[in-house]
């Protein structure tokens, strides 16, 4: 309980200095790796309270409900396909759920006309997604490389206290029966 909220401030603090401009999002990686080891509700607590922290930086408005909305989408999408620590399992989670996330994103700010002043039509929301095109582009490559990182650091912490407590290391003995 206590790692996930570190690694969830951690992100969303991560998160709030990075500018929406440079399009890093160490929050769905966090969100992606902490699925691989953690409980479910834990990984829920890293998302929910690592988007909060980030708000709470820069400044929470109606654009934090979609922000909210999308990272419980994330969530789910990890939740189902069952993200494992591999690379190409971390890709396929990547892969599906930040299309979700970021198409949540350009929707919420249409309705909240938070960036884009779009008009509410159809077409309005057409070109607020289109626009967001070369920001998701940007935040797909800082999400696998903050990915690549987390999973990095979370196999080191690993085999760190592994060589401090060699018994958490599991057994492959057969069990013995009576």
């Amino acid at each position: 309980m206590t790692t996930g909220l570190v690694l969830a401030l951690s992100a969303g603090l991560m998160s709030g200095q990075l500018g929406h401009t440079v399009g890093a999002a160490p929050i769905l990686a966090a969100l992606l790796c902490a699925s691989c080891f953690l409980r479910r509700r834990d990984v829920a607590l890293i998302g929910l309270v690592g988007m909060l922290a980030r708000d709470l930086v820069v400044g929470v408005s109606w654009f934090t409900l979609v922000r909210l909305a999308g990272i419980l989408s994330v969530i789910g999408i990890v939740t189902a396909i069952r993200v494992r620590p591999s690379m190409k399992s971390l890709l396929v989670g990547l892969l599906v759920s930040a299309p979700v996330y970021h198409v949540m994103l350009a929707a919420g700010d249409w309705v909240t006309h938070t960036c884009s002043r779009e008009p509410w039509t159809p077409a309005g929301l057409a070109a607020t997604v289109a626009s967001s095109l070369p920001y998701f582009q940007r935040s797909l490559l800082g999400e696998l490389v903050f990915t690549s990182a987390f999973l990095g650091l979370y196999t080191l912490v690993g085999y760190l206290v592994t060589l401090r407590w060699p018994s958490l290391i599991p057994s492959h003995e057969a069990p013995h029966h009576l």
